[in-house]
């Protein structure tokens, strides 16, 4: 959930005229979870309405409520990075227990901010890579009966490339 507070927090900040709706259309909540929010920052001090024309409110972050986003803020990245090099710790555990540095290490998949770590890992300790596409006339795959699958490379220029 604490994600959501700074996200929905980030975002009335960021407008100064919105509605319950639209928060919940950016922050990807549901339109009662902002209520509950909503009223829940009101109360403690965090968020302050301001009544319009009708039935439109306008939320604001008071002091308190930037004071509060920014140690959430954080927070949140603190538990990130800690996160990050948990992960990077485990790349390195599995590169290292199966590779030698005179192996070519060969990395096929989405190339996300995950690979983009294990991207710079390798690059960092030395490791040569290469990526392979995602074409199945490349390799064939054979699964045997314990379920595990196997690649095996059809065409062996895609190491040369």
């Amino acid at each position: 959930m604490e994600e959501y507070e700074i996200n929905m927090l980030q975002v009335i900040s960021d407008h100064d005229y919105i509605s319950q709706r639209a928060i919940s259309n950016e922050v990807g909540m549901s339109l009662g979870n902002v209520n509950i929010l909503i009223k829940k920052f009101i109360k403690t001090g965090i968020v302050m309405t301001e009544k319009l024309d009708g039935n439109k409110v306008r939320y604001m972050l008071t002091p308190k409520g930037f004071t509060y986003l920014s140690k959430k803020t954080l927070k949140f990245i603190a538990r990130s990075y800690k996160a990050v090099l948990k992960i990077q710790s485990h790349m390195l555990d599995v590169i290292t227990s199966n590779y030698t540095k005179d192996e070519l290490v060969l990395l096929k998949g989405e190339q996300d901010e995950i690979a983009e770590i294990l991207v710079q890992l390798l690059k960092t300790s030395g490791y040569k890579y290469k990526w392979i596409d995602h074409e199945a006339d490349k390799y064939l795959q054979w699964n045997d009966p314990a379920g595990n699958g196997v690649f095996l490379l059809k065409d062996m220029s895609i190491l040369l490339e």
